[in-house]
């Protein structure tokens, strides 16, 4: 049985319009079970009524919420009976739980991670699973946990990335370094002195990517960089590809084509949009603790929640934690 906790408070939607999601995915696997963290008058409302496996699902009351508006570092002090603490609570007192979920506060959820959790290695990496335009996967190693570190966390960025790729069956991931030029001698100091260390860690380094090779093939299974340019580098590609759909959009719409044809456009520019729509993606994965955490969007729906809990399922069931340690050599 693979036990994942998930916190359903903390998003911009309410509970129980979230409740579905945990529904479908414990309906789907049947060796999930979930410790479902909320308003329990709430959940018990929203479940009523709905077929699913009881022996499977445990509610743990926890009425109060960690909002974005609030300071992290307060708000996990002193709100313990909130949803988020609780569920990062259970994740360190029960060694049977397998993953964490959360659509709530980022940086509580940080804070709460770090103040609870046993670290696997000295900086846990904020990864986001993303695919190239042919269908292949490929992740960006740290996208906001470490937006500013040292040229030495890099490889520990590279590693853990690595072992994440492992479990979406990528045997020898290649790592490649964020960069303004592929040579060697661009980028800033702190870029070159971590290409220097990523050459020597025994890693499939691969070199520096430019950021218009991100997406190509060629440029790497593993995109390595500082959490603040990672950041930026995710959001930019997400913006550039809705933008380009929507704009494609806009001229179709416009266009003297049959609508026949038009449909079919419509059809193909929907399938593009559904990869980079944070309602159909698994969330960003905060890995480096004992116990994986999976970070869905604010703006979550039932059906982001479905994805996000899939996501902490299969990281829990492919051996996220071991691979990591064996990548570290522990």
């Amino acid at each position: 049985m693979i036990k994942i906790v998930v916190d359903i408070q903390g998003a911009d939607n309410g509970a129980s319009s979230l409740v579905d999601g945990v529904i479908n995915a414990l309906r789907d696997n049947r060796d999930l079970y979930v410790c479902l963290c909320g308003d329990k008058t709430v959940l018990t409302a929203a479940l009523d009524g709905v077929a699913y496996d009881e022996s499977r699902m445990l509610i743990i009351d926890a009425p109060h919420t960690i909002t974005n508006d609030e300071k992290p570092i307060s708000a996990v002090t002193n709100k313990k009976d909130s949803s988020l603490v609780k569920g990062i609570t259970l994740c360190k007192t029960d060694p049977d739980v397998g993953a964490f979920v959360t659509c709530g506060a980022t940086g509580a959820m940080l804070i709460a991670a770090m103040m609870n959790l046993d670290k696997l290695v000295k900086s846990p990496t904020l990864i986001c699973a993303l695919r190239k335009p042919n269908g292949v996967p490929f992740c960006i190693a740290d996208c906001g946990a470490n937006v500013d570190c040292r040229p030495e966390r890099v490889e520990d960025f590279a590693r853990i990335g690595a072992a994440y790729m492992k479990t979406v069956g990528v045997r020898e991931p290649r790592i490649a370094l964020l960069s303004n030029g592929a040579e060697d001698e661009k980028g800033n100091k702190f870029t070159k002195q971590a290409n220097e260390l990523l050459k020597k860690s025994g890693l499939n380094f691969i070199g520096n990517v430019e950021g218009t090779d991100v997406l190509a093939d060629s440029g790497g299974d593993v995109i390595v960089c500082d959490g603040f340019s990672g950041n930026v580098l995710l959001k930019t590609i997400e913006g550039s590809a809705k933008a380009a759909i929507n704009q494609t959009r806009d001229l179709l719409e416009k266009a003297q084509i049959a609508d026949e044809s038009k449909a079919m456009l419509e059809n193909i520019l929907g399938k593009v949009y559904r990869e980079y729509d944070y309602t159909t993606q698994g969330g960003a994965l905060l890995l480096g603790f004992k116990t994986p955490i999976v970070k869905g969007h604010g703006a979550a729906t039932a059906e982001t929640v479905y994805h996000i809990i899939e996501n902490a399922y299969a990281l829990a069931k492919n051996g996220i934690v071991k691979k990591i340690q064996n990548e570290f050599g522990m």
